[in-house]
């Protein structure tokens, strides 16, 4: 009778560890789901989309008198939907490949504070104030447009961008450390030069800043403009300036983004290539080299594009009669 019973627990804990795997996989939109899968996803990005739509129009007091309340059931329903999407994402974290190691609690607890769960936190959290206050939801549109970080979710190359960010984050920091120092120089020497005959825009340094970051930016509003011939010449300087040192983190992160994709390629090209050694590749290597290009978030359709380049490759290199 005990044993029955043991065994109607393990029944009952690998149907839930199942449900649960199917979960995570359907959430994190995993190849092996297929249809299901995408089709989950696409409405989740549709849902996200929306609802900014519907936040940016609600701004608008005639169309938020107008159709007040479906804007109300609107919210209702996408407020519900995220939070069921939040508890079950909390609830499947554990079968993720990083918490193995972990209990399930330590793990929930650990993903919490991930920042894609702070993500899914936010876009809910208008619902978990309005629980404790007493509030107008519309006051926390800024939340609501938030949304749209979700979307980091769904579309890969967030993650490449900001995984090319954080590599970079040295290199950004001092590029935007001498913009600030030049936009302080900059605002100084005008002050000094303009001060006296604009008090009201170049009257202290304070005052001066706003030029200065607006010329040093390029992009130049020309709601205040120097009308001395040394404050002009000085003004043209810093733009010249300026365009080079505008553009030098914009080159950083597009010559690192393409290093990075080069490099995630290169990494999955040598291990198809030992994966080839033996002339073909099996359904287990098959299996691990696909979620290695999940994991890089490589397109399926470069995965398959680069195996059948590799065995093109192998095919040609080998003797036609003895294949060695």
């Amino acid at each position: 009778m005990t044993d029955l019973k043991l065994d109607a627990n393990n029944v009952t804990s690998t149907d839930k560890q199942t449900y649960r795997t199917r979960t995570y996989q359907l959430l994190e939109g995993h190849s092996n789901i297929g249809i299901v899968a995408k089709s989950i996803n696409l409405f989740l990005i549709i849902l996200i989309i929306t609802n900014v739509i519907a936040a940016i129009f609600e701004s608008e007091s005639h169309f938020h008198q107008q159709f007040l309340a479906e804007f109300a059931a609107f919210e209702f329903i996408s407020l519900s939907i995220f939070c069921g999407e939040y508890l079950l994402r909390l609830w499947c974290c554990v079968e993720a490949k990083e918490y193995a190691h972990l209990s399930k609690s330590k793990a929930r607890i650990r993903y919490v504070f991930t920042a894609i769960a702070l993500i899914d936190l936010i876009a809910i959290l208008p619902f978990i104030i309005a629980m404790f206050f007493s509030i107008d939801l519309r006051s926390l549109r800024l939340i609501r447009v938030l949304r749209l970080l979700k979307l980091t979710h769904y579309f890969k190359g967030f993650n490449i961008f900001i995984s090319v960010i954080a590599k970079e984050l040295k290199s950004i920091t001092a590029a935007m450390m001498v913009m600030i120092f030049l936009i302080i120089i900059a605002a100084s020497l005008m002050h000094a030069i303009e001060g006296k005959l604009q008090p009201d825009t170049f009257g202290s340094i304070l005052r001066s800043l706003w030029w200065s970051v607006v010329t040093m930016t390029t992009v130049g509003y020309g709601d205040v403009v120097p009308i001395t011939a040394f404050g002009k010449v000085i003004a043209t300087i810093i733009m010249l300036i300026g365009v080079g040192l505008v553009a030098l983190p914009a080159g950083m992160l597009a010559a690192r983004f393409g290093e990075e994709l080069r490099e995630r390629k290169e990494n999955l090209d040598n291990k198809i290539k030992v994966a080839l050694n033996d002339g073909f590749i099996s359904q287990e290597e098959y299996q691990d080299l696909a979620k290695l290009a999940d994991k890089l978030e490589i397109d399926p359709e470069d995965f398959q594009r680069s195996i059948a380049q590799f065995k093109h490759g192998n095919h040609h290199d080998k003797c036609p009669h003895c294949g060695k």
